[in-house]
This record gives structure tokens, C-alpha cells and sequence, in this order.
């Protein structure tokens, strides 16, 4: 192990650090191993699905026509907008298993470099310390069911969260800061979660920025597929989450997926769904932007991204790869130094952490039973299962809630020590 001392920014960085040799022999059998359990997979029907339909659609735009007015295997639609149609036609020439591993390995990548910066937002500097902890926590987090989904169908999940990790991470004097997140957004509509935080968080230059880009992705592809575009956008087919699939599958790890699961239908949950976006919407962009406030940035932008998670109509579990970058905040907090008289059971508390959320990600969402996977006729045990990564979700934001709440009453202690007050250092700063 090497030792290590304060990071940079006035934020403390852990007392320890793996040694990057032995973190690297760890990714290099974790990752291996990760594959042959998504090559497993990927020999079923179900084989690189979500490619195969990126790469279906792309091929309609070779051939100048549009990719909405076709079903792939007759159950399947491609879902993405106009401007994805046009990436992935880029990829229509190449070899389907040339295609696939190039994904895979920029996944993987993606994934690296996410674990990365998020160290690095937390305030370690560049270091072989930070090396070992990036390729350390890499070997971990690589094994939750959302990553092994995202490989398996050889989805674009990751790619997508380090660009916008990577955007927002940028120092906001950065002209350029907003560029990631309006093509993410122009990508899959989800990211445009993010403009409003940049605008809550008085980013105003980083939001113009990204709602620009992510117009110009909306206008270029109209211009290329005019067809195409005039039935995603303007016919309504970016609102209509049944056309993605069955919204009551519980695959889909989204508030509406879980109230439609308990109301039974759709139609009986729509009221219930409006009413429980509003809120946690609202919320949850509130407690995103007061951390950033509060200098914590990865903290408010992790929440943001469980937020838009939870208020999205459609939420695969695949999506909910943002868990990765979530788990390594919380093994920071579980090896940052800390003068607090309870720093034992503090960080025993935030290992537990660890624990517990690669345990609720680790698949066991697909222990239900066939009779219950489309969310059609389910048990109390069931539905709670079957809704565990929204009730993960929801709990996830309590706790931020509350750990906010509770540094800003110490904060306002005036007998608080200095040792005290330099355990609260920001968690995260761009960087």
C-alpha cells in the first residue's frame, strides 16, 4: 500500500491506496471474467440485442429510409432520435463481431475513465495512488448487474455517462462546458435532466451551451432525415414509452414502471406517475443543485443522474449504471481520514454502504419468477422486488437529503472544532 495525505483543493483524500500493480492483476481477472459471464448471455436470442437494433436502424438511414415505420423481429422498434439513427449508420459497414467487440472495449474504457474522474473529483490528484484506486474500484463496480446488462446487449449506457461526466467535470470558465450534454441529451432524451441543474446551480453559460447543442443535433438529423425526424418529433413518437416496451416489465426500474406495476395498468397509473415526478423531479434537481452548492459537485451530479433515473418514463436496469461512479463516492467517504470521535463507526457505516448497494445491484432484481417479470400478477415480496432499484433510488436521495441537512446544522455550531470542520471539506470540486 502507499500512503497519502491531502488532496488538492482543500478536500482530503484517503490515508491509503491499493498499489497499482495489484489493482491492475485484479482488473485484468475481473474483467475476463465479466465478459465470458455476458458472452454467456449473449449466446441466447438475445445476443448483442440492443446492438443489433441500433445497427437495424442505422441501416434504414443508409438506405434513405426511416427507421420508425419498421419492426425489428416483430416486437421491436427503434427508439432512439433521428441524430442516433445517423451515428449508428456510421456504423453499418463494419463486421456485426467487429462492431461488437469495438463497443465492448470502448464501454469498458468508458467505464475506466468514469471511475477516473470521479476520483479525481473527489480530490485525488494525479498519482499512481489514484491509478490504483481507478483500476481497484474498476475490477469491483464492473460486476453490477447494470454494467454486465449494458455489455450483454451491447448498449451505449456508458459511453453516454462518461460524456457527460467528463462535460460536467470540465471547470466552468470552459466555453465549451455543455457541449457533452447536449449531444448525450441529442443522443437519448434523458440527459436533458442536466440543463436544468446547470441552470439551478447559476450555470447559465454551461446551459445555453448545452440546449444549443442539443438543438443543432435536432436540426442537423431533420435536415438529413426530414421523414424521419417529422415522425419522432413532430408526430409524437418521443412520448409514447409504450412503443419502447411493456412499461410494467420489471426491467424498467422507473417510478412509472413501479406505480403501473402496483396499479395494474398503465392507464390507472398515469395520475400517480404525474403527481410522483412532479415531486421527486422537483426534489431531487433541488438536492442535486444544493450540494453543488455546498462544493460537493459529483454529489449533485450523481443525484441529478438518479433523479432523471427515477422520473424517467422508461428506466431499464442497463441504465442504471450511474451506481458505478455512486459506489465510489461511497468508498471514499469509507477511507477519507476523519478527526470525528465516531470515524470508526462512520466508516463502518459507509462500507456497509458498499455492501449493500452492490448487493441490491447485483441482479437479484431477476430472481423474481416468470409469472411475475412482466409485472402482470405479483405478490407484496414480488412487487417489492421487482421495484428494488426505485426504492434504492428513493432511499438514495433521503440520505443525501439528510447528510446535507446534517452538515449544515454542524456547519452552524459555533463551538465546532477546527479538526471538525476540516472533516467536511467538499466532497467533490471539478477537476
Amino acid at each position: 500500500m502507499m500512503a497519502a495525505g491531502r488532496a488538492g483543493h482543500g478536500q482530503l483524500r484517503p490515508s491509503w491506496a491499493p498499489d497499482p500493480a495489484l489493482a491492475a492483476a485484479l482488473l485484468a481477472i475481473s474483467l475476463p471474467a465479466v465478459l465470458a459471464v455476458a458472452e454467456t448471455f449473449t449466446r441466447t436470442s438475445s445476443s448483442m440485442l440492443d446492438l443489433r437494433v441500433y445497427l437495424w436502424g442505422g441501416g434504414f438511414v443508409v438506405h434513405g429510409q426511416n427507421p420508425y415505420q419498421h419492426i425489428f423481429r416483430h416486437f421491436l422498434f427503434f427508439t432512439y432520435t433521428p441524430f442516433a439513427a445517423a451515428v449508428f449508420a456510421i456504423l453499418v459497414p463494419l463486421n456485426l463481431m467487429v462492431t461488437r467487440w469495438l463497443i465492448t472495449a470502448a464501454s469498458v474504457a468508458s467505464l475506466v475513465a468514469v471511475v477516473w474522474l470521479t476520483w479525481g473529483s473527489l480530490g485525488q490528484p494525479r498519482s499512481q495512488g489514484r491509478v490504483g484506486w481507478t483500476l481497484g474500484a474498476t475490477a469491483v463496480v464492473i460486476w453490477i448487474e447494470p454494467v454486465r446488462q449494458t455489455l450483454s446487449y451491447g448498449q451505449v449506457n456508458l459511453l453516454l455517462m462518461l460524456l457527460i461526466v467528463a462535460d460536467l467535470c470540465l471547470p466552468d470558465t470552459r466555453w465549451w462546458k455543455g457541449i457533452g450534454v447536449g449531444i448525450a441529451a441529442g443522443f437519448k432524451l434523458t440527459p436533458l435532466i442536466f440543463i436544468p441543474y446547470l441552470i439551478l446551480t447559476r450555470r447559465f453559460r454551461a446551459a445555453a451551451v448545452a440546449a444549443a447543442t442539443f438543438a443543432v443535433t435536432g436540426l442537423g438529423s431533420a435536415l438529413l432525415m426530414p421523414g424521419a425526424s417529422h415522425d419522432y418529433w413532430l408526430n409524437g413518437l418521443f412520448l409514447t414509452p409504450n412503443r419502447i416496451g411493456n412499461v410494467r416489465f420489471i426491467g424498467n426500474q422507473s417510478l412509472y414502471g413501479a406505480i403501473a406495476r402496483l396499479a395494474g395498468s398503465t392507464t390507472a397509473a398515469r395520475p400517480y406517475q404525474l403527481a410522483a415526478v412532479a415531486v421527486v423531479g422537483t426534489a431531487g434537481l433541488l438536492l442535486a443543485a444544493w450540494a453543488s452548492r455546498r462544493g460537493q459537485e459529483m454529489v449533485g451530479i450523481l443525484t441529478c443522474a438518479l433523479t432523471g433515473l427515477l422520473v424517467s418514463p422508461i428506466s431499464w436496469s442497463h441504465h442504471w449504471v450511474w451506481v458505478a461512479p455512486m459506489m465510489v463516492v461511497l468508498a471514499h467517504l469509507a477511507t477519507s481520514p476523519l478527526a470525528l470521535p465516531a470515524a470508526r463507526r462512520w466508516r463502518l457505516a459507509c462500507w456497509l454502504g458498499v455492501a449493500t448497494v452492490a448487493a441490491v445491484f447485483s441482479g437479484v432484481l431477476w430472481l423474481e419468477p416468470a409469472s411475475a417479470v412482466q409485472g402482470e400478477v405479483m405478490t407484496g415480496l414480488q412487487q417489492l422486488l421487482g421495484d428494488i432499484y426505485v426504492l434504492a433510488g428513493l432511499a438514495g436521495l433521503g440520505v443525501i437529503a439528510a447528510a446535507l441537512a446534517y452538515a449544515r446544522r454542524r456547519d452552524r455550531r459555533p463551538s465546532a472544532t477546527v479538526a471538525v470542520a476540516a472533516s467536511e471539506q467538499p466532497l467533490a470540486q471539478p477537476g
